[in-house]
């Protein structure tokens, strides 16, 4: 009987434990973002969402790990024909991950198929939320465009045609970052100098990317929750009202000097809705812009160029480059 006792207290006392140990972990939950990153970066690695399927590209050399700060985080990678004569095109590109993971290798394949067609691809890593928060990684994506301009020469880069291209979260900080290189009542109103002159960035290249934060806030379900998560995590704060929520909107800062603009997505995906509200934001602007959106299709399918509207995206952005970078545009 004494044993038995025993066993019982014991197990009472893990039981005890357990209801703490879970109470605290709601408590932190309300108090911070870090417990939900925990579960949405463990979703993440259950998931190959934004891995590229796809032939590799040939005749193309790379540059990884180049420094365009000081940070630890601010490195950049370089890929180029390597047959080329003077100075071509650079689509720089900011890689998608909830703004609190991925990094610069997840869009190295298509950058070097890119690369292939006649461009220099730029990929960099930044930091990552909820260690770093809004806008910083608008700042770092600066002093990335600051360097090759600067090393433009070094790069093979003409540094008066730019194009800014991202995926997911990195679709959202490159089209803000758009935003603020084309309207400098904007840039003056996050406080950041632009490293590029609006002639210098030729386009934008948008996939899957959250553009009107302030859309999605109040979701419900789990895509609510998941929104919330990694908003709060990155700008601050989970209210849909905060100024750096509405600040952090494309659709509601664009203005008719946005560059123009290649959007995809899939409606499989609920940040599609999103993307759909940027183009018809561009078309009332009047600017030029290409929407790609596919029914059933999910989040980051550009990536799976197995799939005709893969392979169909990819096409687009080559001609769509070919367009905007034209010497003469």
């Amino acid at each position: 009987m004494r044993v038995v006792r025993a066993v019982g207290r014991w197990a009472l006392r893990v039981l005890l434990a357990v209801l703490v140990a879970a109470l605290g972990v709601v408590v932190w939950a309300q108090l911070s973002p870090r417990p939900g990153v925990y579960v949405v970066n463990w979703l993440f690695s259950l998931t190959d969402t934004g891995e590229f399927r796809g032939d590799e590209a040939e005749g193309v050399e790379g540059r990884t790990d180049v420094a365009y700060g000081d940070g630890p985080d601010e490195v950049l990678d370089v890929w180029s024909p390597v047959d080329r004569s003077g100075p071509l095109p650079a689509v720089v590109w900011v890689h998608g991950g909830a703004w609190i993971g991925g990094d610069k290798e997840q869009p190295a394949p298509y950058l070097r198929l890119l690369a292939q067609e006649g461009y220099v691809g730029v990929s960099l890593d930044y930091s990552l939320a909820p260690d770093h928060h809004y806008p910083t990684p608008l700042r770092q994506l600066g002093e990335a465009l600051t360097f090759v301009r600067e090393h433009a020469d070094e790069l093979g880069v003409d540094p008066d045609r730019i194009v800014l291209a991202g995926d997911s979260a990195g679709a959202q900080i490159a089209a803000q970052y758009a935003a603020l290189v084309a309207d400098p009542a904007y840039a003056r109103l996050i406080g950041i100098e632009p490293a590029l002159r609006p002639g210098q960035l030729r386009g934008a290249m948008l996939h899957c990317g959250p553009y009107d934060p302030p859309m999605a806030m109040d979701d419900e379900g789990i895509g609510g929750w998941f929104v919330r998560t990694v908003a709060w995590a990155y700008l601050g704060t989970k209210d849909a009202d905060d100024p750096r929520v509405r600040e952090a909107s494309i659709v509601g800062h664009a203005t008719a000097s946005y560059p123009p603009t290649l959007l995809s997505g899939g409606d499989g995906d609920p940040l599609t809705k999103q993307g759909r509200a940027l183009a018809t934001r561009l078309g009332e602007l009047g600017v030029e812009h290409e929407p790609l959106f596919f029914p059933e299709l999910g989040h980051e399918f550009q990536f799976d160029l197995r799939t005709p509207e893969g392979e169909k995206v990819m096409g687009a952005s080559v001609a769509f480059l070919t367009r905007v970078t034209a010497r003469d545009s």
